[in-house]
């Protein structure tokens, strides 16, 4: 009952964004990938019958973020606003770090969320050295905001900036490597400490933060793993594995206020 509230929690508030708009995945594709999933009756050519959708979303890509792109898969059914051909694609050098694509099927004009995936990173790091102090050096963040759409324009801003400017809440994950031997109490203090840094930070739209203590081989391969869970709607599934992670809490953020008391937030451990 407990990890069913939890993995409920966690999707409504926008953790496991995947489920939350609806998105149905079929495989993966590649650069020259023709697949049809989903691809909403629009003609692979543009009206001049030469232009090719897939061609000027990797040009946009790369253009925007300077870095070779590729399509993971044709087709899908995120919450796009043009009725464009959809896509998502990867960089090359991170081919889990995925972003949603759409394509305006007469103009060619390109939309994309990358630049969530930079700013989630910039403030995951800004956090893991703010929270050093309570949980040592051995410590992850991973967020999620919530899917506003075409900001690379904002690419550059830092990101506590971006986060107040273009997002409506956030999610996060923190992950720290453990031997399993943990003192709950004296945890749970720590929790509470990190939850009112954010606070602190202007982090203060609601949001779900779910603290994992996590094993070694889980730890060092986060990079790799993180977004394409998150991709495919199983991290919580993942991560909750008792062979992944000894233990686990969670608090939120409300109203500016954090939500649960340090006694809560120790209760929270699920085993």
């Amino acid at each position: 009952m407990a990890k069913e509230k939890l993995r409920k929690k966690y999707m409504m508030l926008g953790v496991v964004i995947m489920v939350g708009i609806g998105i149905t995945l079929s495989g993966c594709g590649d650069k020259k990938n023709t697949g049809s999933s989903n691809e909403q009756g629009i003609s692979d050519l543009n009206e001049d019958g030469v232009k090719n959708y897939k061609d000027a979303a990797l040009k946009a890509l790369e253009e925007r973020y300077g870095e070779e792109f590729e399509i993971k898969q044709v087709g899908s059914t995120f919450a796009g606003k043009r009725g464009g051909k959809k896509l998502i694609c990867n960089p090359v050098s991170n081919p889990a770090k995925f972003c949603f694509v759409e394509v305006a099927p007469k103009s060619l004009e390109v939309y994309d969320d990358y630049t969530n995936r930079i700013m989630e990173i910039k403030l995951g790091k800004l956090l893991e050295e703010n929270s050093k102090d309570l949980f040592g050096d051995q410590v992850r963040v991973k967020l999620a905001f919530d899917p506003i759409y075409d900001k690379h324009t904002f690419s550059d801003m830092d990101p506590i900036a971006f986060f107040k400017k273009n997002t409506l809440g956030y999610a996060m994950d923190v992950f720290i490597k453990s031997d399993g031997n943990i003192n709950k109490s004296e945890e749970a203090i720590k929790v509470g400490i990190f939850m009112n840094k954010l606070i602190t930070l202007g982090l203060d739209k609601s949001n779900y933060v779910i603290i994992w203590y996590c094993t070694e081989d889980v730890y060092s391969n986060l990079d790799n793993e993180f977004y394409e869970l998150q991709l495919r709607g199983n991290t919580v599934k993942f991560y909750e594995d008792s062979q992944k992670s000894y233990n686990r809490t969670h608090a939120e953020i409300k109203d500016n206020e954090v939500k649960e008391s340090v006694n809560q937030i120790e209760e929270n451990f699920n085993h």
